[in-house]
């Protein structure tokens, strides 16, 4: 009956036991396996117990695994014997087994347990290990601090051999440069058992110094006591003595800054607050307190109320959308001084979020009230123009409304006293209809020039349009002075462009031709617009040999005229090429032309 039982309580441990028991015979077969087998392995008992288990072992594992069994069929007994075994799904699992033989039975009774993981961290530290050896300056002393092993590295940077190096302490590197409490309190904390970290300077066999940043550990044994000290330690030389060049080259730039007004920035997504330079502080006029940063509600503060909502939509925008800026705003300083400033600011990334804005503030309140200034003169300078050509069209736009006002008036008389004749009456209907549109179109056109564009907008537009309106204002001109208006208007594409300003820069071209050519005895002036890849160019061109090379070096700095005294300001080009800076437009004169040529490129406007 206890015979019985017994059995059975071993047949339940057989089958409960997370190891993997098994029974094996002698010709390579299992005999009986318990679930853990199933379990780990995913075959099925049967399957297990009909195929030779060398079936499964990993083929670089069979050899060493035939002279394992081998020795236990002769009687000996395998401890933490390793090999791998092939899964159900194809990967291989580490196992280590224990086994005796039952020589009487023939049957061996084998533990396995799986190693895989320990197998796996046994690796990677063996990796580490390396890879610290390798790149790491390894240094182990027994626990008085006498050196028993060193790596390659250490005796390449202190210059000693290892023999020269085991059997002494530390102090052979000794620099001087620490004081006696660095090292004691470096020993009190290792002794405690705990890991001390920090930067020593040394010196090397040649009597050069060096600095590593060194991490000390304590080595147990199983008593946990304190048997060895691991130190491993990194170069960082170059990052201390680069430290030190930093700082120089800080202070230069914070100089330079100063002198630049230019100031930098960071802001903390998370927390809202604010680092500045010193010279930000200085722009914005705001105290810098050292135990006080300011917060981004803060810095908004510092904008003019009509200018707050445009840097925090640019703000929050690089934080939602990571949009970087460029701004030219009206800064209101912590005085109440109202200075114009240029601030920009870059999202900076942290696993695909942004963590912080950074970017730099300008003091530009100089050079854009000389901008503003120079626009107001400008717009001054541009009406002056106008005014000066209405005054010459004046006459001669009189005399094209009088001759079809005269049409008008005689056409009007003869059909009050021509009897009704439907067909001559509807030609003269027609007559006087030309005549009242071709009036209206040169009414509506000098309307519109002699108007005053205070705001600078710009628009899409056909340049072969402007060109058009132009011809019919500096017409008049042409007729009196008896010379021949060629145009070609052939562009497709749009220019982004304000059309008053284009208008002016056109009849000013044509206006300094009719002055060059009303005395040679051809004249002629020629017009042309073209689309060349992603520009549409304009070229004048008249009937003159071209410019001396003096004026072509002058021609468009301001009051420079080559016209006689009261017959020009010396504007006009000057004006000319502001207005076509300010539209991202180039003008040039063409020295391939046999003729005067000024050619005008402008980009087309990209929908």
């Amino acid at each position: 009956m206890n015979d019985i039982y017994i059995k059975s309580s071993y047949e339940k441990l057989f089958d409960m036991s997370l190891d993997m028991l098994s029974i094996a015979n002698t010709e390579g077969y299992f005999v009986e396996v318990n679930p853990s087998f199933h379990r780990v392995l995913g075959y099925s008992t049967e399957y297990l117990l009909s195929i030779p288990f060398l079936n499964l072992v990993h083929p670089d594992d069979v050899t060493k695994t035939l002279e394992l069994f081998s020795n236990l069929k002769m009687g000996q007994t395998v401890f933490e014997f390793e090999n791998r075994y092939k899964h159900i799904e194809g990967h291989y699992i580490d196992f280590s087994w224990t086994a005796s033989v039952d020589t009487n039975k023939g049957l061996i009774y084998a533990v396995a347990r799986d190693i895989t993981e320990r197998v796996k961290l046994k690796s990677r530290l063996k990796q580490i290990e390396s890879a610290l050896y390798e790149k790491a300056i390894i240094g182990i002393t027994d626990a008085k601090g006498i050196i028993v092993d060193v790596n390659d590295n250490f005796c390449e940077i202190s210059g000693y051999s290892k023999s020269e190096l085991i059997g002494k302490t530390h102090k052979i590197i000794n620099s001087g440069h620490h004081s006696s409490d660095f090292f004691d309190n470096m020993w009190a904390t290792i002794a405690k058992g705990k890991v001390w970290s920090g930067t020593i300077k040394n010196i090397t066999k040649k009597g050069t110094f060096y600095y590593v940043y060194s991490i000390i550990t304590p080595v147990f044994d199983n008593e946990n006591r304190i048997t060895n000290y691991l130190a491993i330690r990194h170069d960082v030389t170059d990052s201390i003595n680069n430290a030190h060049e930093l700082s120089k080259t800080l202070k230069i730039l914070s100089e330079t800054s100063a002198i630049a007004k230019v100031g930098g920035w960071e802001l903390n997504v998370k927390s809202g607050e604010l680092t500045w330079t010193d010279e930000t502080f200085a722009i914005l006029e705001v105290d810098n307190k050292k135990d006080k940063c300011p917060i981004l509600p803060e810095g908004l503060q510092l904008f003019v109320p009509e200018h707050q909502p445009i840097i925090e939509n640019a703000v929050n925008r690089a934080i939602e959308y990571g949009e970087p800026y460029n701004l030219e705003l009206k800064g209101l300083t912590a005085k109440g001084n109202i200075k114009w400033v240029s601030t920009n600011g870059k999202p900076n990334y942290e696993n695909g979020e942004v963590v912080t804005i950074s970017g730099t503030i300008q003091d530009i309140h100089l050079r854009k009230t000389t901008e503003l200034l120079y626009d107001q003169e400008r717009q001054k300078s541009i009406q002056s123009s106008k005014l000066a050509s209405l005054g010459e069209l004046a006459a001669s736009v009189a005399h094209e409304i009088n001759n079809p006002l005269g049409i008008i008036s005689t056409y009007t008389e003869a059909l009050i006293n021509l009897p009704y004749q439907k067909e001559k009456t509807d030609k003269k209907l027609s007559v006087i209809q030309k005549s009242t549109e071709r009036i209206s179109h040169i009414v509506k056109s000098l309307k519109k020039f002699s108007s005053t564009d205070d705001v600078n907008t710009k628009v899409a537009l056909k340049l072969s349009t402007i060109v058009t309106e132009a011809i019919i204002l500096i017409a008049p001109k042409l007729k009196r002075e008896n010379i021949n208006i060629i145009y070609e208007l052939n562009d497709r594409h749009l220019i982004y462009a304000n059309e008053i300003e284009i208008e002016q820069v056109i009849i000013n071209l044509m206006s300094n031709a009719i002055y060059a050519i009303k005395d040679l005895k051809e004249k002629w002036i020629e017009i042309n617009t073209r689309d060349i890849d992603n520009a549409v160019e304009l070229s004048v061109k008249d009937s003159g040999k071209g410019l001396p090379k003096d004026i072509q070096t002058k021609m468009f700095e301001p009051f420079y005229t080559s016209k006689s005294l009261g017959d020009g300001t010396g504007l006009g080009l000057s004006i000319t090429k502001g207005i076509l800076d300010d539209h991202n437009a180039s003008i040039w004169l063409d020295l391939n032309s046999p003729n005067t040529c000024f050619i005008i490129k402008f980009l087309k406007f990209e929908e």
